[in-house]
């Protein structure tokens, strides 16, 4: 673990772009059709003061892609960089930052594809601003994120501060590889984010006793 925040983000910024952009590959096999969903804007408020204390994230929904899973989570390698999940199935929280909900950004990561075919996050691309994105957290809160933003970044000048950080907000971004494959270095040369902010938060329900 590291001593303090600023270890931390000084570390994160030389590190991150070689955790999130690792372990995808191209597929030989032809991709199915995208999700048939309209993208929903959400009407809901903004909740910059809401306080929704630290629990682990344990499943993600995206009706417009109908995706739902369990989240698993991620930290870092012995290399320093971030982790990525092993399966190209699944999806995991980086959980060095705050938990979904907290002041800051909570990062979640996923391939977009493997030699066996499409990944969790293949259609991540496709999202629009307005959609909104479902977690649920150990503790049984349920939070709605709205995207505020779908980017493509070169993973040459991939922006860790942004994608990491966010003093001022509760963001929820969604990382996984896009762009251009180099067949040579059998990656992807960019990196396609999926920026979100909370908008709703349903605390977990309470047990009465008569």
């Amino acid at each position: 673990m590291w001593s303090s925040r600023t270890t931390f983000a000084f570390f994160l910024t030389a590190v991150v772009v070689a955790g999130a952009s690792t372990g995808a590959v191209l597929s030989k096999t032809s991709p199915p059709q995208p999700p048939v969903a309209s993208t929903t804007t959400s009407s809901l408020p903004r909740t910059g003061g809401l306080n929704v204390a630290r629990s682990r994230p344990v499943h993600l929904a995206i009706s417009a892609l109908q995706l739902s899973v369990p989240l698993g989570q991620l930290g870092l390698n012995p290399n320093g960089s971030v982790m990525v999940p092993k399966s190209a199935q699944k999806v995991g929280w980086f959980d060095l930052g705050p938990t979904p909900g907290q002041l800051g950004a909570s990062v979640l990561l996923g391939h977009v594809d493997s030699v066996k075919g499409i990944g969790v996050f293949y259609w991540l691309k496709r999202l629009e601003k307005g959609a909104t994105i479902d977690v649920r957290l150990a503790d049984g809160t349920s939070l709605t994120f709205t995207v505020t933003r779908v980017a493509q970044f070169p993973k040459s000048n991939f922006p860790s501060k942004l994608v990491y950080t966010s003093p001022r907000h509760r963001m929820l971004n969604l990382v996984t590889c896009g762009g251009v494959f180099n067949q040579l270095k059998k990656s992807y040369e960019s990196n396609v984010v999926v920026f979100s902010e909370l908008t709703d938060r349903v605390p977990p329900p309470t047990n009465r006793h008569a």
